[in-house]
């Protein structure tokens, strides 16, 4: 049986996978840029690109930041609204 923190702490994980993958995609999208062409400058998969867009990944630090890096915005900007 989980604790109320251990459930607060799985509730806020998938509240931030859901925000990252909508700002992805949006993200992406306004700077019309395709999955693989985001995969290629990122150097991730694209079925990768895929799953974080869909809020089924789990990224690093490090994948966050290559993707910020990438579509030229802050890490913030991809986190904004948890």
């Amino acid at each position: 049986m989980m604790s109320s923190f251990e459930e607060d702490l799985i509730e806020k994980n998938e509240r931030m996978k859901h925000v990252l993958s909508v700002n992805i995609k949006k993200t992406r999208r306004s700077r019309k840029l395709s999955q693989q062409m985001l995969a290629d400058m990122s150097g991730l998969h694209r079925t990768y690109i895929s799953d974080l867009e869909n809020a089924k990944g789990n990224p690093t630090l490090g994948v966050v930041i290559a993707l910020a890096t990438c579509l030229n915005v802050s890490v913030f900007d991809l986190l904004k609204g948890i």
